[in-house]
C-alpha cells in the first residue's frame, strides 16, 4: 500500500525551482574550484601546506571522500533519483518519450545511508578539502569550506524537502535515527 501511494507520488513529481538551483550552485562550485586549484597550485604563500604528511593526510581525505561519495552512489543504484536538469533538458531532445524523472519508491536507509543520509554530497565536500590538501592549495581549500559545504548543507535541505514530500512519515523516521 505505500509503495503504491509513492509509485503515485513519482507518477506526478516535479522538481521545484529550487532543487534545480541548488544542483547548479554545487556544480558552478566544483568548477570555480578546480580553475582555484589550478591557479594556485606552487605559490609560495601555499608554503604552509607543503609538509609532506599534510599532504598525505590530504590525499587519504581525499580517498575516503570519494569512497563515500561511491558507497551512496553505488547503494542508490541506476534506478535513484535523477537531478541532473541538463540530462533532463538532453534526454527530452533525444528521447521525448523517456521518463523525466527516475525515483526508487523504496526509501534507501541501509549500508552507507545507516550511518548519513546524504554521502555523494558529503562525500564531495571531503574530496575538495582532501584535493586542496593534498595540492597544497590555500585558496582551494578555503573556498572548499567556505563555499563548497555551505552548499552541499543548502543541497541536503532542499533535497530533504522532496524526500519529505515522497516518503512522508517514513523519511521523518529515518531523519530521527539517521542525524548527519
Amino acid at each position: 500500500m505505500q509503495t503504491a501511494k509513492v509509485e503515485q507520488k513519482i507518477k506526478t513529481f516535479t522538481f521545484d525551482k529550487t532543487h534545480i538551483l541548488a544542483y547548479w550552485v554545487a556544480m558552478a562550485t566544483y568548477i570555480v574550484d578546480l580553475a582555484i586549484l589550478m591557479l594556485t597550485i606552487g605559490y609560495s604563500y601555499n608554503q604552509s601546506l607543503m609538509n609532506p604528511w599534510i599532504r598525505r593526510a590530504g590525499l587519504l581525505i581525499f580517498l575516503f571522500g570519494w569512497l563515500v561519495w561511491y558507497l551512496g552512489r553505488k547503494k542508490l543504484g541506476p534506478d535513484s533519483v535523477d537531478i541532473d536538469p541538463l540530462g533532463t533538458i538532453s534526454r527530452k531532445i533525444l528521447y521525448p518519450s523517456h521518463k523525466n524523472i527516475h525515483i526508487k519508491p523504496k526509501l534507501v536507509s541501509d549500508g552507507i545511508y545507516s550511518i548519513t543520509r546524504h554521502p555523494q554530497y558529503w562525500g564531495t565536500v571531503l574530496f575538495y578539502i582532501g584535493i586542496s590538501l593534498a595540492l597544497a592549495s590555500i585558496p582551494s581549500l578555503i573556498f572548499s569550506i567556505l563555499v563548497i559545504l555551505p552548499a552541499h548543507i543548502w543541497r541536503a535541505s532542499v533535497e530533504e524537502k522532496m524526500l519529505l514530500r515522497l516518503f512522508g512519515e517514513k523519511y521523518l523516521d529515518y531523519k530521527k535515527k539517521v542525524k548527519f
